[in-house]
């Protein structure tokens, strides 16, 4: 009887034992998977910030955004990762020497995340303003216009009619600029003779009528075209046929 009540004492201790043998491996395992720097954990938490094709939301409009302040994207903001969207993430990984992949992870979410003057592409040089015509060359091609149609008038010299002469020293006059009043004086003494000629300036020919010297004259407006007063009046002219063209004489600015 005695043998036997110490049998199950043993058994009894030898079940504890054991028990509290097991119970620190059971302990750690439990607290391992409770650990937040596991790896599981971390690898949830990377895939939860990478933004691709196919997902839809809040996210995605701020990408579609941002591509849209750096030039990327044109399309409507519908927070839809398609195509389109897909599309401009490759152009500004490519242009931003990221890897191209079309995934918007970290790396391009921060470089998204710069403003346009601290991304890496190079902004294009501004276009150089067009060169306006001077004030004064204007004034002067517009008067001309202003008396295409005025009936040609020998020795006229105002808006009532006008001849060949008459019409350049009408105008300059206009402008404040006082010229002899026929076509040689003014060749032979007044502004300076130019090799081409420019918007505004008079361009003169000779042998237009029996007389010496510069014999006619008109005010060029470009493309090889002038304002003259003809034996049909004040009138536009194509300088570049041949009848101008064998009767040139020269150009003069009297700017």
């Amino acid at each position: 009887m005695t043998k036997s009540t110490t049998m199950r004492k043993y058994v009894i201790s030898s079940a504890i034992v054991t028990s509290l043998a097991l119970t620190p491996v059971l302990t750690e395992n439990v607290s391992a998977n409770a650990d937040p720097t596991s790896t599981e954990s971390s690898s949830s938490a990377d895939t939860s910030s990478i933004i691709s094709s196919g997902d839809q939301g809040d996210q995605v409009e701020s990408v579609q955004s941002e591509l849209e302040t750096h030039g990327y994207y044109t399309a409507a903001i519908d927070g839809i990762f398609g195509p389109l969207t897909e599309d401009a993430v490759k152009s500004f990984q490519s242009d931003e020497g990221l890897a191209v992949d079309g995934i918007v992870g970290p790396e391009t979410e921060s470089v998204l995340a710069s403003s346009p003057e601290e991304s890496t592409e190079e902004e294009p040089a501004p276009e150089e303003p067009a060169e306006e015509e001077p004030a004064a060359d204007s004034e002067v091609v517009s008067i001309a216009e202003d008396l295409i149609g005025t009936p040609y008038v020998w020795g006229g010299t105002s808006a009532e009619g006008v001849d060949s002469s008459g019409l350049i020293y009408h105008v300059f006059e206009q402008v404040g600029v006082d010229l002899n009043r026929t076509e040689s004086d003014m060749w032979l003494y007044d502004g300076e003779e130019v090799n081409s000629p420019e918007v505004g300036d008079v361009v003169f020919f000779e042998g237009t009528y029996d007389t010496e010297g510069a014999s006619h004259s008109g005010i060029y407006i470009g493309d090889n075209q002038m304002i003259h007063a003809g034996s049909d009046g004040v009138e536009v002219a194509d300088m570049s046929i041949d009848y101008w063209q064998d009767h040139y004489l020269g150009v003069k600015s009297f700017k």
